[in-house]
């Protein structure tokens, strides 16, 4: 009797395996220190014509900061000048990435992709969440990118050597 209760399962649940998340990459800065490169100035390269020339200006902008005290248990709200391009992922994130032209169909598959992240502030995302930013920068659908088979692209970029794309552990899995 408690053979036939059992056989109600279909085979399809019996066969699923629970999917593995998909793995996150991420630019990581240690790279850039390990080869020797200077993660700032590879970031500032790909600010647009109109942010790299308010840096090498020397403009200065307002930053906003919160601070603690301690005594009053209290967070504060502040304003402080720093050079325009201080934090060149976070410039590229709210100006330049908005900007025609940040990703453009003839660029490299590698170059649209590291874009990608530097347009979201370089967080942790999987490759799907890539190639669906991706097509909003290509208006026909053809752009080599694209062309790419999802197997393609995760190889592509777990063999990176030049952008410092590296899977992101998350704090579970260290």
């Amino acid at each position: 009797m408690a053979l036939e209760e059992h056989t109600d399962i279909s085979l399809e649940e019996v066969e699923a395996e629970p999917e593995k998340p998909a793995t996150p990459y991420f630019i990581d800065q240690r790279w850039y220190e390990d080869n020797g490169l200077s993660f700032p100035d590879v970031i500032m390269a790909r600010m647009c014509e109109a942010c790299q020339a308010r840096a090498a200006a020397g403009e200065v902008a307002e930053e906003r900061y919160t601070e603690y005290d301690p005594k009053t248990r209290r967070a504060f709200q502040r304003t402080r000048q720093v050079p325009f391009a201080s934090n060149p992922i976070k410039r590229i994130r709210e100006d330049c990435s908005a900007k025609k032209g940040y990703i453009s169909p003839d660029m490299p598959s590698l170059e649209a992709v590291f874009r990608i992240y530097l347009a979201n502030g370089n967080q942790p995302m999987p490759l799907t969440h890539v190639r669906e930013q991706l097509v909003d920068w290509c208006p026909d659908g053809q752009c080599r990118w694209l062309l790419l088979s999802d197997a393609q692209l995760e190889r592509m970029v777990a063999s990176d050597g030049h952008y410092g794309l590296r899977p992101f552990a998350r704090p579970d899995e260290q």
